[in-house]
């Protein structure tokens, strides 16, 4: 019975460690498919708007209504993602909350199949600050020399903890949605960072330390 219980917790921590290391990957490679996808926009009314809370953390619950070449379609998708369109998380909400029926909003849609559309056009922050600090520690175990525990290379240093820290920053001070238009900034933040960690491993790590 004792062999059984410690093959289900291993079991149960073998899918949690597989979870962190590949769902939000994944997730951030769906939700830049449909940020893809959606490559034509236009203007578009609330039909129904309202916000779902579950132990502090929101959803938006938004259905809307276009029109494209005179067809008109309704959809209730708000963000790109497999999971982020349905997942409750802190202000994400706030999008219903500033909307009211009969409000107009800027609609991304398909051109090909104008029935795919979504409102918040950016890419779900867990899927990208999550992947960046997980893989980010990852990546920087191996940059450490197993003997003296020093970084083999600076540079490496610098890109994995560059990572986390710039993870760190995307979960806790940016809004639920990543716009495409952040994408430069963001990129050259993560640089800064970088250079800072490798400079910090130059001086932390010399060998007159």
């Amino acid at each position: 019975m004792r062999y059984l219980l410690g093959i289900a917790v291993a079991l149960v921590f073998l899918a949690l460690f597989l979870a962190l290391l590949f769902m939000m990957p994944v997730e951030f490679g769906v939700s830049s498919w449909h940020l893809w996808r959606a490559d034509a926009a236009t203007k578009g009314r609330v039909i129904s708007s309202d916000s779902k809370s579950h132990r502090g953390n929101t959803r938006s619950l938004i259905r809307y209504r276009y029109t494209v070449d005179g067809r008109s379609y309704e959809s209730d998708r708000v963000r790109a993602g497999w999971i982020s369109n349905k997942a409750y998380e802190y202000s994400a909400g706030d999008l219903a909350k500033s909307l009211r029926p009969g409000s107009q909003v800027s609609v991304r849609y398909d051109s090909h199949h104008p029935e795919f559309a979504l409102l918040e056009y950016g890419w779900p922050k867990w899927s990208l600050g999550f992947s960046l600090m997980v893989w980010g520690m990852v990546f920087g175990s191996y940059v450490f020399d197993s003997q003296d525990r020093r970084p083999n290379s600076h540079v490496l240093y610098g890109l994995t903890r560059g990572m986390c820290l710039l993870g760190f920053v995307i979960i806790f001070l940016l809004p639920p949605t990543i716009e495409p238009k952040r994408a430069l900034p963001l990129l050259g933040a993560g640089l800064v960072l970088s250079v800072v960690a490798g400079l910090y491993s130059r001086l932390r790590y010399s060998p007159t330390a």
